[in-house]
């Protein structure tokens, strides 16, 4: 499990810094240049951060981390399954292989569905056991009120769970439009080498 974990990361944290790196170079074009160390070193430091800062909260969270991290790993996996997925149904269309579409496009066509259904109940089911807001909503309700509810044990805590329940909520989105923005990409391109030679 140690190695699949170290794996993981090493490989998730390389593909971030390229994405990272990308993003930056938008804005600050020296910092496109993937051969330069210091461009490399703050994409690499902005990446670990950002995952670093989410397992932190993981670990501080008094609802627990696995029930703050473990629906968002459920959810970004199987999407990114999806999005692997609509890459090689459009690879196919390019090759001309259209006779083998349904291979990659069945599971993708599901996973989609699936990945969106979820993420959406996540989003705003009303159940604060599910929904990511509906639990913001209840922990903020019972701030105003001045309880505290269990398994928080005082306001910072309780504070700690809104701001979590914010930020899944907001990567949820995210990862949402990501996906549809890919899928709006995949259906233009393969739409359109569909009908060339």
């Amino acid at each position: 499990e140690a190695l699949f974990i170290l794996t993981a990361v090493d490989a998730g944290s390389r593909a971030g810094r390229f994405m990272l790196q990308d993003l930056l170079g938008s804005f600050v074009p020296s910092l496109k240049r993937t051969e330069s160390w210091p461009a490399n070193l703050i994409a690499t430091a902005g990446c670990v951060a950002m995952w670093g800062y989410l397992l932190y909260q993981g670990v501080i969270d008094p609802l627990g981390g696995i029930n703050t991290l473990w629906p968002l790993f459920g959810i970004s996996n199987q999407m990114l399954a999806g999005i692997a997925l609509m890459l090689a149904t459009v690879v196919l269309i390019k090759m001309k292989r259209q006779r083998y579409v349904w291979v990659t496009m069945l599971p993708a066509v599901w996973l989609l569905i699936c990945t969106t259904t979820a993420g959406l109940i996540k989003l705003f089911d009303a159940n604060p056991a599910i929904g990511f807001l509906a639990l913001a909503r209840k922990y903020n309700d019972a701030l105003a009120a001045g309880q505290v509810l269990a398994p928080a044990k005082s306001i910072e805590q309780m504070q700690h769970v809104v701001f979590n329940a914010y930020t899944n909520a907001t990567l949820t989105a995210l990862f949402l439009f990501v996906v549809f923005s890919i899928l709006f990409y995949a259906l233009k391109v393969g739409i359109a080498a569909w009908g060339t030679k």
